[in-house]
């Protein structure tokens, strides 16, 4: 599908880039969360055996911090809720990378879907992918990316508050 172009203000260009932009202020949100998180974790417990340097790109992230939650007994009565925000970004993260790596193909709506064609490389070869997604879809992810920033967030500050009272105790102790 070829692409097609708007005027600099019209309502389609208006109503994608919307739609768009919630979705990237949303997750830069909850991964800035994440990232505390895994500073935290790296700076503040016994968790570098799993990891040479700090993670940096999100797959690693999650299985740094799923090793640390579940390796740090100190850690262990937050595993569950952090475990259900990695699950949560690994849900999330496909639509997340397909809009933003995406190429938009119709700036309109097409049968109720934002339409894009995504590049993918396989065996050193370049595909193209029409990735399709409901119009409808995008509120209710809005949505999930506020609530994932948000439980990020939550465990993130949990974690902060065990790292400054093990740090207390460590200081009592001297």
């Amino acid at each position: 599908m070829a692409s097609e172009y708007a005027e600099p203000h019209s309502a389609d260009l208006d109503s994608i880039a919307k739609a768009f932009g919630l979705v990237v202020i949303n997750w830069g949100n909850a991964e800035q969360s994440l990232d505390m998180l895994i500073a935290l974790l790296w700076q503040s417990f016994p968790t570098r055996a799993y990891s040479r340097k700090i993670p940096m790109m999100l797959a690693p992230k999650l299985e740094f911090g799923r090793k640390a939650f579940a390796a740090v007994d100190a850690l262990r009565p937050f595993q569950q809720e952090a475990e259900s925000v990695f699950a949560e970004f690994d849900r999330l993260s496909n639509l997340r990378h397909d809009l933003i790596h995406g190429a938009v193909a119709s700036l309109a709506p097409v049968d109720g879907h934002f339409v894009l064609n995504r590049f993918d490389i396989h065996d050193g070869f370049h595909h193209v992918r029409e990735v399709r997604i409901p119009v409808a879809a995008y509120p209710h992810l809005v949505r999930d990316l506020v609530n994932l920033g948000g439980n990020a967030y939550k465990v993130a500050a949990k974690v902060f508050d065990l790292a400054k009272t093990l740090d207390e105790k460590v200081e009592d102790e001297l």
